[in-house]
Formats: structure tokens, C-alpha cells, sequence
């Protein structure tokens, strides 16, 4: 990479925000709506053949006939170059509106592409970016695939395209009774997002297959997901080619529910311990789903064994030695009640599996320094908008406000709090949550329709499932009640 476009030290660990503003004026430099997740970030789902690049912009089709003698178009696609050279030219796509609406603003925030661009992996690829340009096919840094949808929970925000066991629900009942009916299987057999059924050919998991050894050597982060991705042998095969063939500077990842059977997990660990033990990787982390505490988390992913997940946590934190877990809250209205709790038992998990080291410098002079294994990210969510933190009646906006506080009670410090607590940039996401969530809906229309969806989708999910909202969260009893009066359901 040239000097001009290396231009962050990493083994500094600067935080986001500074990183973002160091890596602006090289974007600029390009154009002004430049950023570097439009090559080098991809997401594919191979179940259904889509992808899109960064988290942000919707998801679309990747044509079989482009993929059939060149496994690259899984991420070169068409429309994604026709993007690429939108942003060469100083234009903006329409997919990335959501961070054309941060700078707009103020042209002095940060949005998201500044952000991705700014990150070690995008980095790595600057200089390939410059010399393919637009039309060129690249190779990705930053890479996620699923798959197939195969999983072992149903939870209530997900879908059938993305769980088995959503579309066994669905397969035998029918969309839920919504105000427009959800999840319906046709729905997303006809926008083109069903996945192929497992007993068939995938041409897209073979043209992965295909790109495989030419990918590999260039990526940065590889993370599978699912469906739960330890429930499919292609995340066992990526492990022992992992095995066979080390990338010591390679980061690698899986998210997963960590409530599959023993059996699975067992084997899991074993394989991310041996790699772990012999340096196979530059890390590897579990990304374990998880939005409560106890049963209100079982109710929001419906299947989850809650004690079998945190045991199952602390198994693999404690057999693998440089393993790291991240527990993703998907922050959502039914998350507040239990969500100080979550932080709490992370907390503990921290003061556990946290290590403090020493070693001697040059001088001969003994440095004290910490090793994290133990984190904590919380998206919001957005949609369905029944299960939004934008619908949480003001009366109980209370258990945000007290969890952000626990949070900023127990900051990481480092030395001074031996590595333990929270990260100022997890503080701040967890607060733009809280933000977001007292804002409310933009209209009235929004807000009855979702009062109304939550008493429907809720009463359908009990009924299905045999489960019970009032009992599991008696916090919302009088929202429940309330807004089933008020639109006779």
C-alpha cells in the first residue's frame, strides 16, 4: 500500500470517531460520496442467491447466468458496479440513502462510509479498489455468508426465509394475523428471497466453493451466519480448511444462538480450540444472540434454552484461550425489562474471563495490559414496527435510562477497572438507542398501527406457540390491555 493511503496505525487502536476523520479527506480526495464497502465489504446470502454490500442498502438478486463461469459476480454483481461508478462520479445511489441523510444534516457528521472505510480491512484493500475501479471484479476484505436457513429458533422478529423453523410455523399455519398478514411464504418466493430447499442444487453455494481458494488468501474478516450456521456442514468445512490452511492475520467469526445441541457445540469448540492453540488465526470470535434475560429472552427466540446458552458461553470462553464472544442485543421494546439484568450477567462474565497480563518492555520495565474476551453490541431494531423501541410508552422508558447508567457506572477504565466494564463507544450506541427510541413515530398513522399489529402478531404467537406475553412480560400488561380495548382484537 502506497504512503499516501496508509494512513491510520492501527496497533495505536484509535477509537471510531477518529479513525472516521482521518480516512475523510482521503475519500474526498476520490469524490465526495465515495466509500469503500461498495468493493471491498460484502454480504451474500447463499441461500437465495442476494447480496448487498454494507449493512445499510437493501438486499438484491444475483443472477445464476452471472455466476456461472465467474464465482466473483456472488459479489461483482451488475448493479453493484453501476453503484461504484455512481460514486466515482461524485453521485449519490439510492441504496445508500441512509447515510446521505446523516450528511445532510450536517456535512460535518460521520455516517457509515466513513465509518466502514475507515476500518483495518478496508485499508488492506485501498490500493486494489483504485486500480479495478468500477468494472473490475474484486475480491472482498470484509466478507458474510449464510449458508442456508436451517435453525432451531423462531424468533419473533425474524422470518421463514431466514429460519426453518419460522417456515415450519408458516408451512402449517399460515401468515400472522397482522393488519397486512406477515411473513407469508409466497411473499418472499415472488420478491425472489425464499431459499433454495436444501435437497436441491445450489448453484450458489457451489460457485462459493469455486471461489474459495481465490478468496480466502485476500480476506480479512470472514463471518458466517445463519439461520444458526453450526447446524450446516459448510461451517465445519470452512473450519477445517482453516485447519489445513492458517491465516494468521485472517479475523473470523459465527454468529450463533449457543443453544444447539452438545453434540454440536462440542464439536464447535473443539475446532476453534485446536485453531486457537496453534495460532491458525488472528482471532476468531462467537457472536452469540441474545436481546434479555432469563425467560423474557426465551420468549423474543422462541426455542432459545437460556441456561443452556450461558453455559454453553462460558464453556467455550473457558476451553478456548484466545476466544472472544460478542453478545449481540437486538435492542428491541421487549428487550427494556430484563436488558439490565443481560448487562449485569455480561458484567460478571467479564470479571471472569477478562485477563490482565504483564510483560517487560525494552527497559526491562514490567507493563501491565488487559485482553478482552468478553463485549457487548446493541442494534436497535427497526422493523417489525409492533416490536420497535419507537412504540415503548413514555412510563417505561425508565429501564433504558437505568441500564445506560449501570453502563456508565461501570465504564472500562483499563488498568483502574482491570479491563472490566463497558466501552465508551458501546455507551454511546446504547444511548443513540435510547434517542431513537423517546422520538417516537413520525406520525400517528405509524404509531396506532403498530399498537394495534403488537396486540395481533402477539395474541397469533401465543396461540401458535403456546406461549404467554401477559405472563412472560407483565410489565406490559397494561399496554397489552389497553390497545386491545382500543382496536377491538
Amino acid at each position: 500500500m502506497s504512503d499516501e493511503v496508509e494512513i491510520i496505525n492501527y496497533e495505536l487502536d484509535p477509537d471510531p470517531e477518529t479513525a472516521a476523520e482521518l480516512v475523510k479527506p482521503k475519500l474526498d480526495k476520490i469524490s465526495p460520496t465515495m466509500c469503500m464497502a461498495k468493493w471491498l465489504w460484502t454480504s451474500v446470502h447463499l441461500t437465495n442467491g442476494t447480496t448487498n454490500s454494507c449493512f445499510l442498502p437493501p438486499i438484491h438478486k444475483i443472477e445464476v447466468e452471472n455466476i456461472t463461469n465467474n464465482p466473483k459476480g456472488l459479489h461483482n454483481t451488475p448493479q453493484k458496479k453501476e453503484q461504484r461508478q455512481m460514486m466515482l462520479d461524485g453521485e449519490q445511489p439510492d441504496g445508500c440513502s441512509y447515510c446521505w441523510n446523516i450528511e445532510k444534516m450536517d456535512r460535518s457528521f460521520n455516517s457509515d462510509r466513513h465509518y466502514r472505510s475507515s476500518e483495518p480491512w478496508a485499508q488492506a484493500g485501498w490500493d486494489d479498489v483504485l486500480e479495478k475501479g468500477a468494472d473490475g471484479d474484486i475480491e472482498p476484505r470484509f466478507m458474510e455468508v449464510n449458508f442456508n436457513h436451517a435453525c432451531n429458533l423462531a424468533c419473533s422478529y425474524c422470518s421463514p426465509h431466514l429460519s426453518s423453523k419460522w417456515a415450519e410455523d408458516i408451512e402449517q399455519n399460515g401468515p400472522y394475523d397482522t393488519i397486512v398478514p406477515h411473513n407469508s411464504i409466497d411473499y418472499f418466493k415472488q420478491i425472489g428471497q425464499y431459499p433454495i430447499p436444501n435437497r436441491e442444487h445450489n448453484p450458489y453455494v457451489e460457485a462459493f466453493w469455486e471461489w474459495w481458494p481465490e478468496l480466502y488468501p485476500k480476506l480479512q474478516n470472514f463471518r458466517m451466519t445463519g439461520g444458526e450456521p453450526l447446524m450446516d456442514k459448510n461451517t465445519f468445512r470452512v473450519l477445517d480448511y482453516v485447519i489445513d490452511n492458517g491465516r494468521p492475520d485472517l479475523e473470523m467469526a459465527v454468529t450463533t444462538n449457543a443453544s444447539v445441541p452438545d453434540k454440536l457445540w462440542d464439536k464447535f469448540v473443539d475446532k476453534v480450540s485446536f485453531i486457537s492453540e496453534y495460532n491458525k488465526l488472528k482471532r476468531f470470535r462467537a457472536f452469540v444472540s441474545v436481546d434479555g434475560w432469563g425467560d423474557q429472552a426465551e420468549y423474543m427466540r422462541h426455542g432459545l434454552d437460556f441456561d443452556r446458552m450461558w453455559n454453553n458461553v462460558n464453556n467455550y470462553l473457558t476451553r478456548v484461550d484466545e476466544g472472544l464472544v460478542t453478545f449481540i442485543v437486538t435492542f428491541n421494546m421487549l428487550s427494556l425489562p430484563s436488558i439490565k439484568k443481560l448487562l449485569e450477567g455480561i458484567l460478571e462474565l467479564q470479571r471472569i474471563h477478562n485477563v490482565t497480563k504483564s510483560r517487560r518492555d525494552a527497559d526491562g520495565n514490567i507493563v501491565v495490559y488487559g485482553h478482552h474476551k468478553v463485549f457487548i453490541d446493541t442494534p436497535m431494531l427497526r422493523y417489525p414496527l409492533w416490536q420497535s423501541l419507537q412504540l415503548t410508552p413514555e412510563s417505561h422508558w425508565h429501564y433504558a435510562d437505568e441500564a445506560l447508567e449501570f453502563m456508565k457506572a461501570n465504564i472500562d477504565k483499563h488498568r483502574d477497572s482491570r479491563w472490566v466494564g463497558f466501552k465508551p463507544h458501546q455507551i454511546e450506541r446504547f444511548d443513540r438507542s435510547i434517542e431513537f427510541m423517546k422520538q417516537g413515530f413520525d406520525t400517528d398513522e405509524q404509531r396506532e398501527e403498530a399498537e394495534e399489529n403488537f396486540v395481533r402478531f402477539f395474541d397469533d404467537h401465543d396461540r401458535r406457540r403456546d406461549t404467554s406475553i401477559l405472563d412472560t412480560f407483565p410489565e406490559f400488561s397494561e399496554q397489552y390491555h389497553e390497545w386491545k380495548d382500543k382496536y377491538n382484537v
